[in-house]
Formats: C-alpha cells, sequence, structure tokens
C-alpha cells in the first residue's frame, strides 16, 4: 500500500467531516445540549450524503489494517478519534451534565456502534437510531428543562428530531 496516498486520503476525511461537523454544530443554534447533539446530525449528514453515505468509517477500517501501534497510518486515525472525543467534550462541558466525560464516552459508544453497523447492514438507519438514543441519554444527563430541547429540535426542524 501507498502509504503516502493513504495518509492522504484519510487526511482529506478528516477535512471533509471537521466542515460537516462544523456546520452542524453552528446550525444548532445556542442550546449546548443540541450543540452536543449535531454530532449525531453530522453523523447522519454523512450517512445521507449525496455521494451514497458511508459504507462504514474509514478510520476504523485502517485501523485493523494497520494494527501495529507504531504505523503512522494508526496514529493519524488515533488523533482523528481524539479529536473527535475532544470536540465532544468540550461541547460536552458547557450542558451542564455533572459527568460530562462519562456523557461523551457513553455518546462515543453509540457514535461508533451506529457506524459499525452501518457497514454490517444488521440495523436498518443506524445513523438515524443513534441520533434519537443520543438526544435521550444528552436529555437524561443534563439538568436544564427538555421542553426546549425536545420541542427546538423536532422532526421537521432542521433534520435534527426524532
Amino acid at each position: 500500500m501507498d502509504t503516502t496516498a493513504f495518509l492522504a486520503y484519510l487526511d482529506g476525511r478528516q477535512v471533509r467531516w471537521r466542515l460537516t461537523l462544523d456546520e452542524c454544530i453552528e446550525a444548532a443554534g445556542r442550546d449546548p445540549r443540541a450543540r452536543l447533539l449535531a454530532v449525531f446530525d453530522a453523523l447522519r449528514a454523512w450517512a445521507h450524503s449525496p455521494s451514497g453515505g458511508f459504507r462504514s468509517s474509514a478510520f476504523i477500517n485502517a485501523h485493523f489494517e494497520l494494527a501495529k501501534p507504531e504505523n503512522l497510518g494508526r496514529t493519524v486515525i488515533t488523533q482523528h478519534k481524539r479529536a473527535l472525543r475532544d470536540r465532544m467534550l468540550e461541547l460536552a462541558e458547557v450542558t451542564g451534565a455533572p459527568e460530562p466525560g462519562l456523557l461523551v464516552d457513553q455518546l462515543l459508544l453509540i457514535y461508533e456502534g451506529a457506524v459499525a453497523n452501518y457497514s454490517l447492514g444488521n440495523v436498518d438507519e443506524p445513523a438515524d437510531k443513534a441520533h434519537r438514543t443520543a438526544r435521550q441519554l444528552i436529555a437524561a444527563a443534563t439538568p436544564q428543562p427538555m421542553d426546549a430541547f425536545w420541542v427546538g429540535n423536532a422532526e421537521g426542524g432542521g433534520g435534527r428530531g426524532l
């Protein structure tokens, strides 16, 4: 495998993902819970993109191909996953959740599960179901009244609903 070309491919995917994520966070408005949920808006957008969506995560697939810890590709993949967690933690810390790190870990498990199940095909619409699960988890983990969070993002309100 041409490592340089592969790393360029991963870098391009990372740039496109960050642009999608930034766009979704901005579109989520000011509610910190909606901004955290925007990670799953971005996942939905990625899954339903005009290019046919994703087959799975290029980063997870590459991780298995590049199993040796010293492999440069694995380092890039790890950095991508850490950057996502760091961004989610930054968003979670302003939601008022008493344990933002735990909330982010739980959300990452949902996120990665959706990506894996998308490629396996054993769950219908995994990005949509992950979004719904993430919304419920965020609502349960944060102290603010839930009504605005639920109503403000109902289906049809920017596509960020249940």
